[in-house]
């Protein structure tokens, strides 16, 4: 392994857990035909039980799972109009 590929992994594991701590699930997915990747935010089991209304699910694709889920946490920070899971690109 690569100190770029060591890199993401950590990168990727570090917004995983964000994206957990928030009580969301994280649903990865291949577009074999355009070669990139596809990511879908839903509310986890505990969602509801912290918030008032549990946030609605976000999807988006990018080059790579990492570039498919910022644009997913992205999407999904933009609908709630603050800071649902906090991620630094």
């Amino acid at each position: 392994m690569t100190y770029a590929d060591e890199r993401v992994a950590a990168e990727m594991g570090r917004v995983l857990m964000a994206i957990y701590r928030a009580g969301m699930q994280v649903r990865l997915w291949p577009e074999a035909m355009s070669g990139r990747a596809g990511a879908r935010i839903v509310p986890g089991p505990g969602a509801r039980v912290r918030r008032m209304s549990a946030p609605r699910s976000a999807s988006g694709s990018g080059d790579s799972p990492l570039a498919a889920i910022y644009a997913a946490v992205q999407l999904m920070n933009r609908r709630a109009g603050a800071i649902v899971v906090r991620v630094d690109e």
